[in-house]
């Protein structure tokens, strides 16, 4: 019954896609240019022949006026446009400098007057504010891109200026309206550029491993949608960042750079600094060139760049040696050995990015060929620490490739189509320094070196991607219509093989020495399974229908419908216990969810009674997807793909030996397995959104935005197999006792833990922003924004997959009891504001002989301001006996009752532009991140008791700073432009 409704579904969004025809531009990552024509009393002119043509270009489009005095030109590129209106009988109109942004639906409502005078030319720019607009969405325009500063030259970071938008507590990611980073979506030129197996970027931008996809360079702007946007972008319940990149023009332009950070022009880190340790190696290097112009003026164009970064930091290695060490020869002999093995070392990260684009005019037709490559060698980056040895390391490789194709049609002057296709491919490969096993090397209870093979190396991920998708918007009347499909098939190659090259752990140094384990791990395949090896292949399809409707001349509804469905490769093997098959696990079945329908509306009014604003406001259904680390981790984990053993006492191998194969006659231990719940959905997030904003002037705009979102179904990890809670106390060393829960049963008696991915967690945000945006004018722009936010959850996580790691702490403390973890969210941020601007100092005037130094200054930063991020104190055992020691909190302690310091950074950039003639430019550029060498913390110990001899100690270095973002760090560039 439900598969028959869920086709009735696809088939009727089908139908309407195709024949109700689709809407609203503004989302797509072209732009528009829309307005009413009127004369001198107000009545709407049909009949007007507006023509916009691109003034770098020379793309020229037309269109002519409806009954109804509605214009629009649709799926533009972002650019500079002159526009002009003519009829016979009216005075004509030019506009010579309308801006269209990214994404941007630009209103230009014109009046003419009757005559047959010349040509009326108005040079001022259209209104900043964009009054048929109802989402949240900001754009981070081209000034911005180039002039501001951003320590590593990674694009994304310019989101953290825009509203609402702080970093996600997993490395690398964004979190937007309080939402986990694996809800958002990154779309190129039009293209999905999201990964989608770990959820994040392709290349896994920022995630401590690769810096950037795309050269800084070679982004021209972006606009991100954060809040009920429209119906034609879906796959997130997070944000949708929307990217273009730079195009060729009439004129040749090229531009190199170079940027260089040293040891000596970056302050000590903070970490470094109280643990008294030296400052470490630091060199940073980034270069590389662009080049863009003409291949037939008018017709067809080029643009090319290069970018390079080679960057080294050093690993420092301290054995910890804490508490007396015996003296005896085992001992000592093992400890010389681990100092031989244990010294310092350097990683380093080094990329080249190349990207070539094509753009080309065919009559009305607009052609992009778009291809971009990504290499990286991250050196050492399998695997860090102070405790960690260079061998149990090795390189983290990534390599993307994307190629892109978009071909815009106007097909009559009212209907206009766009397709777009992509291939991309993400291949990120881990290499291990090491073919001996993992050995992991104790003393007095404490982890002194870690060498030999990390667990899980070496291992691949790998997508190949396919993607179509086709737009078609028909301006009728009072309504702009847009709809169409979009399909995009990942195929997934995962290998990870944890734990199948071995680990051993020894307890003491005379342990190690002597060869002989506490305790022995290897996995191995399970007979006629693909083991470790998955590929939990996904295809997405996507129909959607909107309307963008002038119900008045100053009422607009954006009415849209979007489906989502993601399909999921099914596992090949079912584990046949029978206590699984009665509580209905299969771990053969991924659920697909076939009904996920999303509704938007969103309404924009400007009242006549209060010139330049606009009232504006939406809501809207969306989904995200799940990420194919936990399909591919239901795909291997079932109990029979991969056997992981044990081994202790006589059945330990001696050091460094390994098992070719599984020992005859061991016994397979209680294995911890993986599943979907029988009732698993794709995540949903309710957003809306209620604003006003006013434009004080032409290019000055302050607005007022409350924001809410709703997280339901949201995934996360949970382990079923506990059961019969009691009540335990425990004495507090010199405060009195404390009471806590633990579990005394397991009822499924043939497993370990048995960890379903459920959609079972929840969120809840609401934030108030106030911001100011100055557009570029009178030789300075600037963005301020202040957010008061609250964001509540029980913990949702879509990637806790590896069972007795670090992964162990993104669980929910009590699993028969969710909705004692709903507390403020990883990522609450209670206040934060931003400041951003470009002032170029240059007026124009002559200072005679002084103008070599007077002239071609110019002034930019970013100033941040946060409150912390909330953390939990935690004990340092399994306190509720549930097989997870990482996620035990402090008995009478709530989830996230203690808070980071604020968090606070000065950014400041000056540049000095040289003419050397003939066109060419030397600009010399100095730049500071964290000007006042602020102590921002990002990191703290988290244990508040540990475990002694039966009793609570309450720890005295609870709270001690253990990790800290950048401190100072000087940049000194130097560009050459043409």
């Amino acid at each position: 019954m439900r598969v028959a409704s869920q086709t009735r579904v696809l088939l009727c969004m089908c139908l309407v896609a195709l024949f109700a025809v689709p809407a609203v531009y503004s989302q797509s990552s072209k732009g528009s240019i829309a307005g009413i024509v009127s004369d001198g009393s107000g009545a709407v002119v049909p009949g007007v022949t507006i023509t916009a043509v691109e003034k770098n270009t020379g793309l020229t489009r037309t269109t002519v006026t409806n009954s109804a005095g509605n214009y629009a030109i649709p799926l533009i590129p972002a650019g500079t446009y002159e526009v002009s209106a003519t009829l016979d009988g009216f005075r004509p109109v030019r506009y010579s400098d309308i801006g269209v942004n990214v994404a941007s639906d630009v209103t230009l409502n014109i009046t003419l007057q009757v005559g047959l005078e010349e040509t009326v030319t108005v040079t001022a720019a259209a209104p900043l504010i964009e009054i048929n607009r109802s989402q949240v969405s900001t754009v981070v325009n081209e000034q911005m891109v180039t002039n501001l500063p951003v320590n590593g030259r990674n694009f994304l970071d310019f989101a953290l200026t825009t509203p609402g938008v702080v970093k996600d507590v997993r490395q690398g990611d964004l979190s937007f309206g309080g939402q986990r980073g694996t809800l958002n979506s990154l779309v190129v030129d039009g293209a999905n550029n999201d990964n989608t197996f770990f959820g994040q970027s392709l290349g896994r931008t920022g995630s401590g491993r690769a810096p950037y996809q795309f050269s800084q360079d070679a982004v021209r702007e972006f606009q991100i949608n954060t809040n009920a946007y429209s119906a034609e972008y879906g796959r997130a319940g997070g944000a949708i960042i929307n990217v273009i990149t730079k195009s060729g023009s009439n004129e040749l332009h090229g531009s190199g750079f170079f940027f260089k950070r040293t040891k000596g022009l970056r302050s000590i880190d903070y970490i470094s600094q109280i643990n008294n340790r030296p400052k470490g190696p630091y060199d940073f290097d980034q270069y590389g060139a662009s080049l863009g112009g003409p291949i037939v003026r008018d017709k067809h164009f080029f643009f090319l760049n290069y970018d390079a970064q080679r960057n080294t930091i050093e690993n420092p290695v301290v054995l910890n040696l804490s508490g007396t060490i015996p003296t005896d020869a085992a001992t000592q002999a093992g400890l010389a050995t681990l100092r031989a093995l244990g010294g310092s070392y350097t990683r380093g990260q080094d990329q080249d990015v190349y990207l070539l684009k094509t753009d080309s005019e065919f009559g009305r037709n607009h052609l992009s060929f778009r291809y971009n490559r990504q290499k990286f060698t991250g050196t050492n980056f399998e695997s860090s620490g102070i405790t960690v040895a260079e061998q149990h390391s090795g390189n983290s490789l990534v390599n993307t490739d994307t190629f892109t194709a978009n071909f815009t049609t106007p097909i009559t002057t009212s209907v206009f189509n766009e397709v777009r296709g992509q291939y991309a491919k993400d291949s990120e490969p881990g290499l291990a320094n090491s073919t001996r096993p993992e050995a992991i090397v104790r003393q007095n209870g404490q982890t002194v070196l870690t060498i030999g093979r990390n667990f899980f190396s070496p291992r691949e991920t790998t997508i190949k991607r396919n993607q179509i998708a086709d737009t078609m918007t028909w301006v009728a009347g009072a309504h702009t219509l847009k709809g169409g499909f979009d399909y995009s098939k990942d195929d997934i190659l995962n290998f990870f093989p944890g734990n199948f090259s071995g680990s051993y752990t020894f307890d003491s140094l005379a342990q190690f020495n002597a060869g002989v384990p506490t305790r022995y791990v290897q996995a191995f395949p399970g007979p006629g399974t693909t083991g470790a090896t998955t590929h939990p292949d996904l295809k997405e399809t996507a129909l959607f229908v909107q309307d963008e409707w002038h119900v008045m001349s100053d009422i607009t509804l954006n009415l849209g419908l979007r489906y989502d469905r993601q399909g999921i490769a099914q596992p090949d093997v079912k584990n046949p216990d029978p206590q699984l098959a009665a509580a209905g696990i299969d771990t053969s079945r991924v659920p697909v969810d076939g009904n996920n329908i999303g509704p938007r509306l969103g309404f924009a009014w400007t009242p006549k009674a209060i010139p330049q604003t606009v009232f504006r406001g939406g809501y809207g259904i969306f989904y995200g997807r799940v990420p194919s680390i936990v399909i591919g981790t239901a795909h291997s984990n079932n109990g029979i793909n991969v056997q992981t053993i044990t081994f202790t006492g006589t059945q330990v191998p001696t050091y460094p030996n390994t098992f070719a194969s599984l020992p005859t006659g061991v016994t397979l231990p209680k294995p911890t397995i993986f599943a979907f719940d029988p009732d698993f959905q794709n995540p949903k997030v309710q957003q809306a959104s209620l604003g006003v904003e006013h434009g004080l002037t032409n290019d000055l705009s302050v607005g007022l935005t409350y924001q809410y979102l709703k997280g339901d179904d949201l995934t996360r990890s949970i382990d079923i197999n506990v059961s019969n809670p009691t009540t335990a106390t425990l004495p507090i060393t010199g405060d009195g006792t404390a009471t806590f829960t633990k579990y005394t049963g397991r009822p499924f008696t043939n497993f370990g833990r048995i960890i379903l991915f459920q959609s079972s967690a929840h969120s809840k945000y609401d934030g108030l922003t106030l911001d100011v945006k100055k557009r570029f004018s009178n030789n300075w722009t600037a963005n301020a924004s202040y957010t008061y936010s609250k964001a509540k959850d029980d913990r949702p996580d879509a990637t806790a997959v590896v069972p007795g790691g670090s992964d162990d702490a993104k669980y929910i403390q009590d699993p028969l009891n969710i909705a004692g973890d709903y507390a403020y969210s990883d990522n609450d941020v209670r206040h934060r504001a931003v400041l951003s601007g470009v002032w170029n100092l240059d007026y124009g005037k002559s200072f005679g002989y002084a103008d070599a130094f007077l002239k071609g200054w110019s002034l930019s930063g970013i100033v941040t301001y946060q409150t912390g991020q909330p953390y939990s104190g935690l004990i340092n055992t399994d306190l509720n006996t549930d097989q997870n020691s990482r996620n035990d909190r402090a008995p009478g302690f709530a989830r996230n009752t203690f808070r980071l310091p604020d968090y606070f950074s000065i950014d400041p950039r000056i540049t000095k532009d040289v003419s050397v003639g003939g066109g060419l430019h030397v600009q010399l550029i100095g730049e500071v991140f964290n000007v006042t060498n602020h102590h921002n913390i990002i990191g703290v110990s988290q244990t508040y008791y540990s475990l002694v001899s039966g009793s609570l100690v309450q720890q005295a270095n609870f709270g001690r700073p253990t990790v800290a973002a950048d401190p100072r760090t000087i940049q000194a560039a130097v560009k050459l432009i043409y």
